[in-house]
């Protein structure tokens, strides 16, 4: 028996080594080693021996890549080292005075060598080896704390799980950060598929990469061929002491890993300048989405004379493309209706691809604007995006037009509830005047529930958020909090898991802060700076509402329009209902949440000024679930250990911040003296 377990171990290992190397073959080099065929047999066999021996399956087998683990979230990291951005030159005139601060700083009279990697873009990520098997992955987040994507990371077929079936030189420990990316080839199929399946499509190839490694089912992120370019490296043993970035690039490719295409050495500024000129005209034939090019002082040891400022490094920088430019017909143009009532003119275009994404819509801000662009219907017309992100227009080609050209005419009334367009004296906006209408209430509860200003609802988005409004399972946010998984697995096309997954998130953002929940309900010319010194002078939304105009002009950033909008929404009786309704579904109105006293009802709540840190693996149920135990007994909830925590709940394989929690003596329960404590 002994011996038919060590001839399955090792032939295990050898399927595995070459797996590992046919899928670096076929990913990364474009290059496949070996047919569909002989690749599936030998998968099929590594499987059945797993199957006949389950004792021998490890975590970096091939089998275990094909996703299948449904998260509700990811916890945050901290990074040792911190990922920081690069400064951004835009001109030969700036690198010129790069170049020159880096020789004053080096006390050389002529520039040193660098090197340049085109900049991807696409999502920064760092991974960890040890003894050169895959330990754990995380986004860059902020730089200093970014969200663990391990799991995300392991079923990604590009990325490899094992250094030591490329080299038999491996570190004891060694953090690779990099890019991840989707190839625009790629990024094509994806969204035709999508198109296909109804689904909505993605904006750009960086949405993509960045959706899909964020996706809480890793099956998704397992389909989505995520490729990953290397180029820096992070904490390490020390094993392979490098002289130059460029030694550390050669590394990378040598286990395992893709590096920038056009990698070039430069040995002064009119060289850096010529080429990201010659670049700039070359982006198109990337196989990635790029938007710039990087330029790094080459020798390590210069870097580190050179050191850092608080937010970058003084030994590089990057050059960003300017905004690519393109020709192409202007269809038609038609009103959007926004969340508070304001008609947009959106213009129509024949689609076309730019920097990586196909457009073929733009805005067009007001009447105004298109008046001044002078645009026709069916004009030819030069289009770009603003800061690399959002389409515009720029002119028409008046050269192009052929006499079939359009004006366009404003319209005077809502093109989605009839109500009339209304232009304020001394406003630019046209607005529809009907609180009802179905656009502002879709874009309303869109914006609630997004990451970017609302409270963060993983799941719904603007497909799902369409079928409830459209089968009346909600009419306005606040009915969002009376949902139930049957609600949502009545929807077409919705499974029990997403259902599930959805509740959850749902349950979850009842813990957002004040200033978060301000800003999602959408009053008018409310920002989140603001929001958030609104909260910081009044404590909480109750003692907003009784703000008068006086008080509210001595908090910074308010002026008499954004204190007349504040007022005119906090104190419109449809208003105050939805706020009264979504302070009993028990969203968090109150900053100081060390009251003893419950924010929905005024009643006590056992956990009410607790903080609690979960950390280590639970048996009871999953991480997500516990935190919303915490949540609704009136306790909040951290993913990083800090001076507020107030108790550490301890599972299985505990780590770093059970070891912080024993130092700064803070309570430490475990899972069963929790599930006592909730009961």
């Amino acid at each position: 028996m002994a011996q038919a377990i060590d001839i399955a171990k090792a032939r295990l290992a050898e399927l595995k080594k070459e797996i590992t190397l046919a899928n670096h073959k076929y990913y990364i080099l474009d290059e496949p080693a070996i047919t569909d065929y002989d690749y599936d047999m030998k998968l099929k066999e590594l499987k059945a021996l797993e199957a006949e021996y389950p004792e021998l399956i490890t975590k970096d087998s091939p089998s275990q890549r094909v996703g299948g683990k449904v998260g509700t979230g990811f916890k945050k990291v901290i990074h040792e080292k911190p990922m920081m951005s690069l400064a951004n030159v835009f001109d030969a005139a700036e690198i010129l005075a790069f170049d020159e601060r880096v020789k004053k700083g080096l006390d050389l009279a002529k520039a040193p060598e660098y090197l340049a990697e085109i900049k991807m873009d696409g999502l920064a990520i760092s991974l960890k080896y040890e003894n050169g098997f895959f330990k754990t992955a995380s986004t860059r987040g902020d730089g200093i704390e970014g969200e663990d994507v391990t799991e995300n990371i392991r079923v990604t077929s590009s990325i490899p799980m094992d250094l030591n079936a490329f080299e038999t030189k491996v570190p004891q420990a060694i953090e690779i950060r990099g890019e991840i990316v989707i190839l625009k080839k790629d990024f094509e199929k994806l969204n035709a598929a999508r198109e296909k399946a109804g689904e909505a499509l993605f904006a750009n190839p960086r949405n993509a990469a960045a959706g899909s490694l964020r996706a809480l089912d890793t099956t998704i992120t397992a389909k989505r061929h995520l490729q990953m370019v290397a180029y820096a490296l992070g904490e390490n043993s020390g094993e392979l002491p490098f002289a130059t970035q460029e030694a550390v690039l050669q590394y990378f490719n040598k286990i395992g890993f893709r590096t920038s295409p056009h990698i070039t050495k430069c040995y002064s500024a009119a060289e850096m300048v010529r080429l990201a000129e010659s670049l700039v005209q070359k982006r198109d034939e990337l196989p990635f989405a790029a938007d710039g090019v990087v330029f790094k002082v080459n020798a390590l040891k210069l870097q580190e004379k050179l050191g850092f400022t608080s937010k970058e490094p003084k030994w590089a920088t990057a050059y960003k493309f300017p905004p690519e430019e393109k020709e192409t017909r202007l269809k038609d143009i038609f009103i959007s209706i926004g969340r508070t009532g304001v008609a947009t003119p959106v213009a129509i275009l024949e689609p076309v691809e730019l920097e990586g994404s196909i457009i073929s819509r733009a805005t067009l801000h007001n009447e105004d604007e298109v008046a001044r662009l002078g645009i026709k219907i069916g004009d030819m017309v030069v289009i770009r995006k603003a800061a690399s992100v959002i389409p515009e227009v720029l002119r028409p080609v008046i050269a192009k037009r052929n006499g079939t050209e359009k004006p366009f005419v404003m319209p005077s009334v809502c093109p989605v509830c009839g109500a009339k367009l209304v232009r304020a004296e001394g406003e630019v906006a046209v607005k529809c005047v009907n609180a009802s209408c179905k656009a502002q209430i879709f874009e309303s509860v869109l914006h609630f529930c997004s990451k970017a200003g609302g409270v963060n609802i993983d799941g719904l988005g603007e497909v799902l958020v369409q079928k409830l409004l459209a089968s009346k399972k909600i009419t306005d946010v606040a009915d969002i909090y009376s949902l139930t998984e049957a609600d949502i697995l009545s929807l077409e096309r919705m499974g029990k898991k997403s259902a599930e997954n959805t509740i959850k998130a749902i349950e979850i953002s009842k813990g957002t802060k004040p200033e978060k929940l301000l800003h999602a309900i959408g009053i008018p010319q409310l920002g989140k700076s603001t929001s958030r010194d609104l909260i910081k002078t009044f404590k909480t939304i109750d003692n907003l509402a009784k703000a008068t105009k006086e008080q509210l002009l001595e908090v910074e950033g308010v002026g008499e329009k954004t204190a007349n909008f504040i007022l005119a929404f906090l104190k419109d009786e449809h208003n105050q209902k939805l706020m009264a309704r979504l302070k009993l579904a028990g969203l968090n109105f109150d900053k100081d949440l060390t009251s003893t006293k419950s924010a929905v009802s005024g009643k006590t709540l056992p956990l009410m000024g607790q903080v609690f840190l979960f950390t280590g693996e639970l048996a009871s149920s999953s991480r997500t679930e516990a935190q919303s135990l915490v949540l609704a007994l009136g306790g909040e909830v951290t993913d990083t250990f800090n001076k507020k925590v107030t108790t550490l709940v301890a599972g299985e394989k505990a780590g770093g911040k059970l070891a912080k929690a024993q130092k700064a003596g803070t309570k430490i329960i475990n899972e069963q003296q929790f599930l006592e404590m909730v009961k």
